[in-house]
């Protein structure tokens, strides 16, 4: 992580900022790609304006320009190996006689025009937010926290703390939301090694893109 460490005020700013937007959303707005995308922009918007407030760049969450184009790097290549990964455990569930489509299955607009937007909001916009929201000052905040006295079980509750947050947070309907649960884990990890941001945000997008395609293509 970045040497620097989330202040507490600059967290709780972020906390309030990401507390009043979805607030406002759902007050004035009806839930929709629109309003959700909106909001999402806005709460970047915002917590970035926290950070170079406090501290002239977003380094404490690891989004330093200097780690920027790197960090993009390297979120392809953990992005390909996750993709060999989960495409073996596929074939395994198969041969399993289990359909591992029917894990992933994401549910998609029925017109063109929505399903790009869903594709925009949903596998770009909202991830971006989210690993800043849920790795960049959850984790990091937690993590900063607590490993100067606790070391690696530092590291682990801030994984587990966020990675909870991050799948409460997606918990639409009744099952045990694999994709939240393996993807929070993950993109925590690749965080904690890699040191950047930007790492974790590649992996989310892609991530999200290739299951709603998937799905896309599976409803066809």
């Amino acid at each position: 992580m970045d040497t620097n460490k989330i202040g507490t005020l600059p967290f709780i700013l972020s906390i309030t900022v990401i507390g009043i937007v979805e607030s406002a959303a759902c007050k004035f707005f009806q839930p929709s790609l629109t309003a959700t995308g909106i909001s999402r922009c806005l709460e970047i918007i915002f917590i970035l304006a926290v950070f170079y407030l406090f501290y002239r760049d977003a380094g404490p969450l690891g989004l330093a320009r200097n780690q920027i184009l790197s960090g993009l790097k390297k979120g392809l290549i953990w992005s390909a190996g996750f993709g060999a990964v989960s495409a073996l455990i596929g074939l395994c569930l198969l041969l399993c006689g289990i359909n591992p489509f029917h894990l992933i299955h994401v549910s998609l607009p029925k017109n063109l025009p929505e399903i790009f937007l869903f594709y925009f909001v949903g596998g770009i916009i909202a991830p971006i937010a989210e690993e800043i929201f849920f790795r960049g000052i959850i984790y990091g905040y937690v993590r900063g926290l607590l490993y100067d006295k606790l070391k690696k079980s530092g590291v682990l509750i801030a994984l587990m703390l966020s990675t909870f947050l991050f799948v409460y947070a997606h918990q639409i309907g009744g099952g045990i939301p694999i994709p939240q649960i393996v993807g929070g884990i993950a993109f925590c990890l690749s965080f904690e090694i890699e040191k950047k941001l930007a790492t974790p945000m590649v992996i989310h997008c892609l991530g999200n893109i290739a299951l709603f395609t998937i799905s896309l293509l599976m409803a066809s």
